[in-house]
């Protein structure tokens, strides 16, 4: 969701490898913590025995909503860390995206926010987050009957994006006079531009890829190399927690199951 300064990545120990043409990686840094549950870790939990998360469950592959019950590419990896844990996991009902971080922050309600956020610097003031688990770039999609082709056609158009995201930020500065509107929901934001509200989207690339299969009148017309990348957030009050997730995370790469996730969601 969009980069501009890349010192805050090299804090929170960037991954050097990808996978895929989503760019989702394959290796990554080990945590120094044991792996435990409860407060032999050193870390604290909302409940015990269970890692909550806090989600907008809109954005698949990565996380979405099939009926009730929770599912995608973020959904199972958070299963996966969990179970490394010892814990099962706990999703909260889907959270509005711009309130997930100040709620990891606040503390109280969530352990973590999984919800395809990319480290930034103005994030990283409010939390810390692990390595990262997936590379994605910006995209740019329009209804296929618009006779738009290129980002430069744009200009004082109207730009959908999901509030908060950095693909709102990166509409607002780089497409010039455009009217950028913000939604609560990326289901909002392509029914908009299938109605005719917008004329595009500002979206990281895989999800504009799975939604433009569901809106057929819809195509991607340009992939914005931001080189984002994704990781949990954490509690600064809780740096163990962040510890034993890093681990975690350097387990299922180590076992093959992430590898098993990438080919399940995103290829």
């Amino acid at each position: 969701m969009n980069i501009k300064k890349w010192s805050a990545l090299i804090a929170a120990g960037v991954l050097a490898a990808s996978l895929t043409l989503f760019g989702c990686s394959s290796g990554g840094d080990q945590g120094s913590t044991t792996s435990a549950s409860g407060t032999d870790a050193g870390y604290t939990l909302i409940n015990d025995g269970k890692l909550t998360v806090a989600a907008s469950l809109d954005f698949p592959p990565f996380e979405n909503l099939n009926g009730d019950k929770p599912e995608g590419f973020a959904v199972d990896l958070m299963g996966l860390l969990a179970e490394e844990l010892g814990l099962e996991v706990n999703y909260l009902p889907s959270t509005k995206f711009d309130t997930i971080v100040p709620l990891v922050q606040t503390g109280g309600k969530t352990d973590v926010g999984v919800s395809s956020f990319t480290i930034t610097d103005k994030r990283l003031q409010q939390v810390d987050f692990t390595d990262t688990y997936c590379n994605v770039n910006q995209s740019i999609t329009v209804r296929s009957d618009s006779g738009i082709t290129d980002v430069s056609q744009l200009e004082g158009k109207k730009i959908g994006a999901q509030t908060g995201t950095t693909g709102y930020e990166w509409a607002a500065e780089n497409i010039k006079d455009a009217e950028v509107t913000g939604y609560d929901e990326m289901t909002a934001v392509f029914a908009a531009l299938d109605s005719g509200q917008i004329d595009a989207v500002s979206v990281d690339l895989p999800v504009a890829n799975y939604y433009v299969k569901s809106y057929t009148d819809c195509q991607v017309i340009k992939e914005i190399p931001t080189g984002e990348q994704y990781a949990i957030a954490v509690s600064k009050e809780n740096p163990e927690l962040t510890k034993a997730l890093n681990k975690a995370l350097q387990a299922v790469r180590d076992n093959g199951k992430y590898d098993e996730l990438v080919a399940k969601w995103l290829e």
